[in-house]
């Protein structure tokens, strides 16, 4: 069995979706993205697949909030705009 296959046949799926997939190009979050993925979560679990979310965005959140428009690759930085993004 594939593990495209496995897969298919699994009824319990986690699906973890962070800053990366959340953002629109660090310019905070794309609800036209979510809207997409919520539809397509909505057509498995009327197939019967349960699922589970996690996300936070923390990230995209945190650098929307301190007006940088480009993903940084510092990694402490990073670590600032997760931490403020996670207070609201």
């Amino acid at each position: 069995m594939t593990k495209r296959t496995k897969l298919k046949t699994g009824k319990r799926w986690v699906v973890k979706v962070g800053s990366a997939l959340l953002s629109n190009d660090g310019q905070g979050l794309d609800f036209d993205r979510m809207q997409t993925w919520v539809e397509q979560m909505s057509v498995l679990m009327a197939d019967g697949v349960e699922l589970c979310l996690v996300s936070s965005g923390a990230i995209a959140v945190g650098l929307k909030t301190l007006k940088i428009d480009k993903r940084p690759h510092d990694l402490p930085l990073l670590q600032a705009a997760a931490a403020i993004g996670q207070m609201g």
